[in-house]
């Protein structure tokens, strides 16, 4: 099965460079009818809260600005990155068009951050039991009943000092 991203993989990748940091996404972020476009994990990176509607819209909160985005590709939850990025509040947005570049600078220290693998947000659910089976007991151990018996099958076995000597060639006639 094609992953949904392969396309994209395969169309015009863009670099996204944050405060100099150059930030991966899986899927990649990409251009899009002239706009270049990325997942919720990229922006994650560089805001402080993500929540995203069952329409497919992210709420996006930087400090003290919350921003709303709709995903362009509601598959893959794609949203164009540089309005969303002066929404939040980025002094400079740039575009390389040679190298595929899309820069963006925020105003004072920003952290370039993992989505957390833990989200206290999310629904708990309460832990099952695990069914464990016991371990089964050891086979019996084998019991001695006494000298061994040597083993009934036959084995040829030549020894070398039966073997008939090599018989003389002929070199005359014989009597």
């Amino acid at each position: 099965m094609t992953p949904a991203y392969l396309p994209v993989a395969l169309g015009a990748l863009v670099i996204v460079v944050v405060n100099g940091t150059f930030v991966p996404s899986v899927p990649p972020a990409s251009l899009r009818a002239g706009r270049v476009v990325g997942p919720a994990a990229l922006i994650a990176r560089f805001s402080d809260r993500i929540d995203v509607a069952a329409d497919g819209t992210l709420t996006v909160t930087r400090r003290d600005r919350t921003c709303v985005a709709r995903a362009v590709d509601a598959a893959l939850e794609l949203v164009e990155l540089a309005p969303l990025a002066r929404c939040l509040g980025a002094e400079h947005v740039a575009w390389d068009a040679r190298t595929k570049t899309l820069a963006l600078a925020f105003d004072g220290p920003i952290l370039l951050r993992t989505l957390p693998p833990f989200d206290p947000n999310a629904p708990q659910v309460a832990p099952t039991t695990v069914f464990t089976p016991e371990p089964t007991s050891a086979p019996p151990r084998p019991v001695d009943t006494g000298i061994p018996r040597p083993r009934r099958t036959a084995i040829p076995v030549t020894p070398s000092s039966l073997d008939p000597a090599p018989k003389p060639a002929l070199t005359g006639p014989s009597p």
